[in-house]
C-alpha cells in the first residue's frame, strides 16, 4: 500500500480516535489489517470480512467509509449526543409553530381580532398572540413589576433563552409603548437588524422583541384604570362585533363603588370579583348588561370577567388611579 493510502487510512483512525470511540481489541486488528498500521490505536468495529485487494486503493476507501458509517450508527445509537445545555439526554416532543399549545385561548377565538390590531409592524401568528393573551391576561392582575410582567408572559416561548429575553425586555422598557410604528423599528435596529417581512422568518432576537412588544401592548388593554367620579370607556374588537365597557368609579365616606356597563355583541355575561364578594349578571342575546360592586376599599383592585358566547372568556384587571 502506497503512502498516499497509509495517510488516507491514518487519518481515519485519527478521527474515531478523537470521537473517543472504545473499540475492542478484534476490531483494533481487523482495522489495522486493512490499513496496514501497526500498532494497538482503536479504530474500527467488527464487520465480516469483504474480499479487498490490499493495493487497490478505491476499494480499501470504500470499505474504510462503509466501516466509519456503521460504526457512527452504532455508538450515536448507544449514546445519543447531547447539547450543551444538557446534562442528560432530554427527549424533545417534535412540534411547529401552529401546534404550540394555547392554554384557554381557542384558535378561532373571537377575541384575536383586537390582537391583530397592534401597533406592530409585523403580525404575529394567532397562536402566539393566543399564547400570549392567556399569559396576560393572569399578569395583568399580579402586583409584579412591568418588566418581570413581560419577561413571564413571553417566557413560555422562548423557555431556553431566558438571560437573552431579559436583555430585550430592558431594551423594550427604554422607549414608551404606544408610540407609533418608527420607534418599534428603531427598537429593531437596536438589535443590528431590519424589520422582518414576516413573524416566521425573523431571527430568534427579532422574534422575541416582537413578542416582547406585543405582550406590553396586551397588558396595557387588560388593565383597564379607573378614576374616582370620572367614567371611562373600553372598546375589544371581536369577529362578530365591538364589545364596549363603560366603567364608573365612585368614593364616598371611605367606600368605593364600581360599576361596570357593557354592550356585548352576542348573548354572555359580565362578572366582578373583589375580596369582598363578586357580582354576576349575563343575558342570551346581544344587548346592554349591568354589574355593579358596593362597598369596596379605596384603590382595591377588582378583576372583570367577560364571556362571549358559551365558552369565549376574558379577564381584565380594573385598577383605581388616586
Amino acid at each position: 500500500m502506497d503512502h498516499d493510502s497509509e495517510a488516507y487510512q491514518q487519518a481515519f483512525i485519527d478521527l474515531i480516535t478523537c470521537l473517543g470511540l472504545n473499540l475492542s481489541s478484534t476490531d483494533t486488528a481487523e482495522a489495522n489489517s486493512l490499513s496496514g498500521v501497526s500498532g494497538s490505536a482503536p479504530i474500527l468495529p467488527h464487520i465480516e470480512e469483504l474480499p479487498l485487494n490490499s493495493g487497490d486503493t478505491p476499494a480499501v476507501q470504500d470499505r474504510f467509509h462503509a466501516l466509519l458509517k456503521h460504526r457512527l450508527q452504532m455508538e450515536i445509537q448507544r449514546n445519543p449526543p447531547l447539547y450543551p445545555w444538557e446534562d442528560e439526554l432530554i427527549d424533545y416532543p417534535a412540534e411547529s409553530l401552529d401546534s404550540v399549545p394555547v392554554l384557554g385561548i381557542k384558535a378561532n377565538s373571537l377575541w384575536l381580532a383586537q390582537l391583530r390590531r397592534l401597533g406592530l409592524p409585523v403580525a404575529l401568528p394567532d397562536a402566539v398572540l393566543g399564547q400570549l393573551l392567556t399569559n396576560c391576561q393572569t399578569l395583568a392582575q399580579s402586583s409584579l413589576r412591568e418588566g418581570e410582567k413581560l419577561i413571564q408572559a413571553v417566557s413560555s416561548l422562548f423557555p431556553r433563552d431566558l438571560l437573552e429575553l431579559n436583555h430585550w425586555a430592558s431594551l423594550v422598557l427604554m422607549s414608551p409603548a404606544r408610540s407609533g410604528l418608527a420607534t418599534v423599528q428603531d427598537r429593531l435596529a437596536a438589535l443590528g437588524a431590519s424589520v422582518p417581512y414576516r413573524y416566521e422568518e425573523a431571527n430568534a432576537s427579532q422574534q422575541m422583541v416582537l413578542s416582547l412588544l406585543a405582550a406590553q401592548e396586551l397588558l396595557q388593554v387588560l388593565t383597564l384604570n379607573v378614576i374616582p367620579d370620572r367614567s371611562s370607556t373600553q372598546e375589544w374588537v371581536t369577529e362578530i362585533g365591538v364589545l364596549t365597557l363603560q366603567l364608573d368609579y365612585r368614593v364616598e365616606a371611605g367606600n368605593a363603588q364600581l360599576r361596570v356597563q357593557g354592550q356585548l355583541p352576542c348573548g354572555g355575561s359580565l362578572q366582578l370579583r373583589a375580596e369582598q364578594g363578586q357580582a354576576f349578571t349575563q343575558c342570551p342575546d346581544a344587548g346592554n348588561l349591568s354589574v355593579e360592586l358596593l362597598e369596596l376599599r379605596p384603590q382595591q383592585p377588582v378583576v372583570l370577567e367577560v364571556r362571549l358566547g358559551e365558552e369565549d372568556e376574558i379577564a381584565f384587571a380594573i385598577e383605581p388611579l388616586v
